[in-house]
């Protein structure tokens, strides 16, 4: 009899039938009333799910050439027989909206389970929908679902929760510069989310990122949408509060950013409790995708207690490891005692799902456990991690424990933890170094690597000196404190690398980094073990390349060399040989002539074999470098065996200063002439060619290769000669270099250099000049007629040359310039007007002639012989004077007479009039703004004004040296007659 049938087939409604039973029965019209009224309550409200429990949106790019996308909804619902299995009966599709402002709504069917959806036990199934959409172009969209409803009786949800619609959303980045990114997935399904009144809830979504993006997580308001319109979604839900804030004793609810944990400590109050989290997914810095979770928490007062599952401590290891862990589990007893059998199960990108889903390249892991199983519970963890595996995120691996209580009546509690595994790329082992002392290279070995991934390449790192630096554990890539600098890239499958124009002598370091890069993110290898060498000598270095003579084309300079160092002349026999090379300039590869003769050897000591004068050259304004070639008997023809590092002369600068020269020096050379005292020597007089040391300057390195002579003599070995240091005389110089190899082997262990000499003068600064401007007579200007219409205005400018200030004990008489700089008003920026030079010396005076007025500062610097400009003068101006009166009667009856009302004599300087006339009456009738004051006696219309007595004021603003001067603000009467 109950239906909710419609006629069909010429079968009666229920609604026919009821109408033919209450026909029959007149007795029972009060209860057709009742059953009527509740029948059509039936056929007029519409029906609502009232059944979603949580869910997420999980997005995935899948075309190389377009930005289409599959988006997969996840939603987990009451599949109770109290209402929740028919209403998750009718879940058969989901509206996707995209968030591109097209208002596209995608009807995605259900699609697991054959389209019923699954199971999953505990009350609870679990519905899959997939849409796919493409995106006309890159931005920021948020694709969402929204259904009709939530579970009743919510209790941190304010109203009928049954009435308000279930929202997910994902914001997804479109760019096609991401590749084929996928947003996280979230292994761990929003079920078991059942909570004991005192007992910590734990849950962990064990959210997952194909491409080995960083994770993060934050608790966020759970919303609402609607489930037909996609402009009104994700909209607040009124009195929306978290799970801890509705019972009045304290809890805490809280996510972990980092590993995701959502943790209830503790619940208070039994009942439903809805809540949302995002997991925000970052690619180098730039976040690319927000996921929402929406879920629901049921918290009841059960006897029954959470078993807690140990894991091992989150790990770090090469690629190629073999990882072989025990996970274990207890369960808790109840209150009465009881212990329950367990079940452990894990989720994560690991593993191979039973549908053969797979995250990442094989070896996949495996866990294994028996299920239900008495406390205590275990299982095996195994995983052979690979060269794919490798990537800059750790694996995050979920295990969680269920306990399975035998009554039905008592919920199933679950206990999880996150394991953190990070596979690092392995190092490149057995480095090992070979140096070459004759083509003065270091040579690198090392066994194939193991990650020969595609793209990856092997860095080569070198510093001077050795170190004992050990990489903590899990640190990839090498630390820039340590001094070493990038010096080449090979491919992965290299096992060589030969670095070249290395110097001898030295120890040096090297180490090697993998780089990989999989096309959205980069990772490095754990840094190799240091190799460390040293480059020996095996033939000659240089010692002494000095200049014996200065001159333009007749220069000299002499070169000399050891013999060679460490030689095997085992290996290399005699007969040997010397070459020497030259080139100009200080630094270069290439330009080398051979200088000297073949130079015939059998290295005996004592033999002039090892010294060369090199003649005929420009030292005066060229520096020369030389290279020195040694020679062997390789089968009785001469064979180069090794060239010894490039040398130049010592090249010295001379700057003249104020009553001083300025010296600095540079040479590119094999030894070091730091930290050594190199010596300053000066000419006696000029042109004798005696030289005589007037100082030893410490030095540090090539920054400190400087000195400035104020003409006093502080090595008194020789003897003190004093230097005036005067404009009129030129000093002359040479610099001593001190260097030094640092190595006992080579003789002598303190190596000298002379300059070339080279000449500066030292000049004076002229003092500044004292400047005096003429006066105006603002008096005389006033009742001179002439004046009213002057268009040039002159300023005449003297001044005088102290010999001497308080800052300059000594200037510079000889000028042969001055110069005059000009500002308009007081602040403005000066400009340069004029110079005056002439007659020889130059005319101490300036006059300055203008077109708009006398207005204007100036100030004047005094040149020398040498270009030098002194400090400025002292700043002189000259202001306008300024003059307005206004008469008191005027007759404009066009008689030519005393027409206009303009100020008396000769106004000054006015640069704006603004005037006011008022009749008697108090009312205005005329006003001007502007340069010049002529009113002809109309009013504003241009009407002529009667006779009479009329009232002004009168704001003048003159043009003066002070912008913001005050305004000359006058007020009167004048007497219009006509």
């Amino acid at each position: 009899m109950f239906c909710l049938s419609v006629k069909k087939n010429n079968v009666l409604t229920c609604g026919q039938k009821l109408d033919l039973f209450i026909q029959r029965h007149m007795k029972l019209r009060l209860l057709y009333i009742l059953v009527l009224g509740f029948f059509l309550s039936l056929y007029s409200t519409k029906t609502y799910a009232t059944h979603l429990r949580g869910g997420e949106i999980s997005i995935k790019r899948i075309s190389t050439t377009s930005l289409t996308y599959e988006f997969t909804l996840t939603i987990y619902c009451d599949n109770t027989s109290g209402g929740g299995l028919t209403a998750w009966s009718q879940q058969k599709t989901a509206k996707f909206c995209f968030g591109d402002g097209l208002g596209v709504i995608i009807e995605a069917p259900r699609i697991n389970g054959g389209g019923n959806g699954e199971d999953l036990g505990n009350g609870v199934a679990k519905g899959v929908y997939k849409a796919t959409y493409t995106f006309a172009a890159a931005a920021d969209y948020k694709v969402s679902v929204a259904i009709s409803n939530r579970n009743a009786n919510v209790r941190n949800m304010a109203g009928t929760s049954d009435q308000i619609p279930f929202y997910v959303e994902t914001i997804l980045k479109v760019n096609p510069g991401l590749g084929q990114n996928s947003t996280p997935i979230l292994l761990n399904p929003a079920v078991d989310l059942t909570a004991v009144i005192g007992q910590k809830f734990i849950h962990n979504p064990n959210a997952i990122d194909v491409e080995g993006d960083s994770l993060a997580y934050k608790l966020v308001p759970c919303r609402k949408g609607n489930q037909d319109d996609c402009k009104d979604r994700g909209t607040a839900i009124t009195g929306f509060v978290q799970p801890n804030e509705v019972a009045s004793a304290s809890s805490n609810f809280t996510i972990n950013p980092r590993t995701g944990d959502l943790v209830w400590d503790v619940p208070q109050e039994q009942g439903l409790y809805n809540c949302a989290f995002i997991v925000e997914e970052w690619r180098n810095g730039v976040l690319i995708s927000i996921t929402v979770r929406d879920m629901q928490i049921e918290v009841k007062d059960a006897d029954n207690a959470a078993p807690k599952i140990k894991i091992p401590d989150d790990i770090c290891v090469e690629a190629g490891t073999s990882i072989n862990e025990i996970i274990t589990a207890t369960d808790t007893p109840s209150k009465t005692g009881r212990m329950d059998n367990l079940t452990i199960l894990s989720t994560g990108a690991v593993y191979k799902l039973p549908d053969g889903t797979t995250f990442i390249s094989p070896d996949y892991a495996v866990f294994t456990s028996t299920a239900n199983q008495p406390s205590t519970a275990s299982g095996r963890f195994v995983w052979k991690t690979s060269c794919s595996h490798i990537r800059q995120e750790p694996y995050d691996i979920l295990f969680k424990v269920s306990d399975l209580p035998l009554s039905k009546s008592i919920p199933s509690l679950v206990d999880s933890k996150n394991w953190r595994i990070k596979v690092i790329a392995p190092r490149i082992k057995n480095l090992k170094l070979t140096p070459n002392a004759g083509s003065r290279t270091m040579t690198l070995q090392w066994d194939s690597y193991a990650c020969q991934n595609t793209g990856a390449v092997i860095i080569i790192y070198r510093k001077e000196g050795c170190d004992t630096y050990k990489p903590p554990v899990c640190t990839v890539g090498l630390p820039a404190n340590l001094g070493y600098v990038e010096v080449g890239r090979v491919p992965v499958n290299a096992t060589t690398f030969t670095d070249r124009n290395l110097k001898r002598n030295t120890d040096y370091s090297y180490r090697t980094v993998v780089l990989f890069t999989n096309g959205t993110n980069t990772t490095m290898s754990v840094t190799s073990d240091q190799v460390c060498a040293n480059l020996p000598f095996q033939g000659p270095v240089i010692t002494n390349v000095t200049v014996d003579k200065t001159d333009a084309t007749n220069g000299e300079i002499t070169v000399r060399w050891t013999r060679p160092i460490s030689l095997d002349k085992v290996q290399f026999k005699g007969p040997y040989q010397f070459r020497l090379f030259r080139a100009t300039g200080e630094t270069g590869a290439t330009g080398f002539t051979q200088v000297s003769p073949n130079i015939d050897t059998d290295l005996t000591v004592g033999k002039l074999d090892t010294l060369f004068t090199d003649k005929a050259l420009n030292t005066t304004n060229n520096v020369y470098r030389y290279r020195l070639v040694f020679y062997y008997t390789d089968n009785a023809t001469l064979t180069a065996l090794d060239t010894a590092e490039m040398a130049s002369s010592v090249r010295l600068t001379a700057t003249g200063g104020l009553k001083n020269v300025s010296l600095t020096w540079q040479a590119t050379v094999p030894w070091t002439n730091d930290n050594q005292a190199h010596r300053i020597y000066r000419e006696t007089k000029q042109g004798s060619g005696i030289f005589n040391r007037i100082a030893d300057v410490p030095v540090t390195n090539t920054s400190s290769f400087r000195f400035t002579d104020t003409g006093a003599d502080t090595y008194a070995a020789d003897g003190i000669v004093l230097a005036k240091m005067s404009p009129d005389s030129s000093y002359c110089y040479k610099i001593e270099t001190v260097g030094t190899y640092g190595d006992a082997k080579i003789k002598p262990a303190l190596l000298y250099n002379f300059s070339q000499i080279t000449c500066a003068t030292p000049f004076l600064l002229p003092c500044p000049p004292d400047l005096t401007i003429d006066i105006l007579d603002c008096n005389q200007i006033k009742n001179d007629a002439s004046k009213c219409n002057q268009t040039t205005f002159e300023n005449k400018l003297k001044w005088t040359m102290p010999t001497k200030t308080s800052a300059i004990e000594e200037c510079d008489p000889e000028i042969v310039k001055y110069t005059i700089y000009f500002s308009a008003r007081s602040g403005a920026a000066f400009t340069k007007i004029g110079e005056v030079t002439s007659p020889t010396p130059p005319e101490k005076a300036f006059t300055h002639t203008k077109t708009d007025s006398y207005l204007g500062c100036y100030y004047v610097t005094a040149t020398n012989r040498f270009g030098k400009e002194s400090e400025r003068s002292n700043v002189v101006c000259k202001d306008n004077c300024t003059s307005f009166e206004l008469p008191n009667i005027f007759t404009p009856n066009g008689d030519g007479k005393n027409d206009i009302f303009q100020a008396m004599k000769c106004p000054q300087a006015v640069q704006g009039v603004n005037f006011i006339v008022y009749n008697r009456a108090g009312q205005k009738v005329y006003e001007y703004t502007g340069p010049k004051l002529e009113w002809n006696g109309t009013d504003a219309s241009g009407n002529q004004m009667p006779a009479g007595s009329y009232f002004y004021t009168c704001d003048v603003q003159f043009l003066t040296l002070d912008p913001a001067s005050p305004l000359l603000s006058l007020k009167g009467w004048v007497e219009l007659v006509r």
